[in-house]
């Protein structure tokens, strides 16, 4: 699972932040991995091991929510699992905090289809 938001900084510049969880841990336990970086200039990372998917869950959650309030926007969202864990897909997840982001999608869809 991979989500990146965006924001833009007082000066214009663009902020990223992502929450994936790529990277698994060395004894396996679940990780959820955050990095953030301001364009131009150097990506940094945090990693949380967690005792359960479920609390992974939980903080990726609170993390994202957080995020949105301050003033971060759904840039791209991909769950290999496809219907992913958050309901019926990444899409979900956002779909209460960012508004819109369901129909950019499918106006994304329209414009390959065609």
């Amino acid at each position: 699972m991979t989500i990146t938001l965006y924001s833009r900084t007082r000066n214009g510049r663009l902020s990223y932040y992502t929450l994936h969880d790529r990277q698994p841990s060395l004894d396996g336990s679940p990780v959820l991995t955050s990095a953030w970086r301001i364009e131009g200039g150097r990506e940094r990372e945090l990693h949380r091991t967690f005792a359960s998917g479920k609390e992974r869950d939980r903080a990726l959650r609170r993390l994202f929510t957080a995020a949105v309030r301050r003033g971060y926007r759904l840039l791209y969202s991909f769950d290999r699992a496809g219907i992913g864990r958050f309901g019926t897909g990444a899409e979900s997840l956002a779909a209460g905090i960012v508004p819109g982001a369901i129909a950019s999608r499918e106006a994304t869809r329209a414009v390959s289809d065609a």
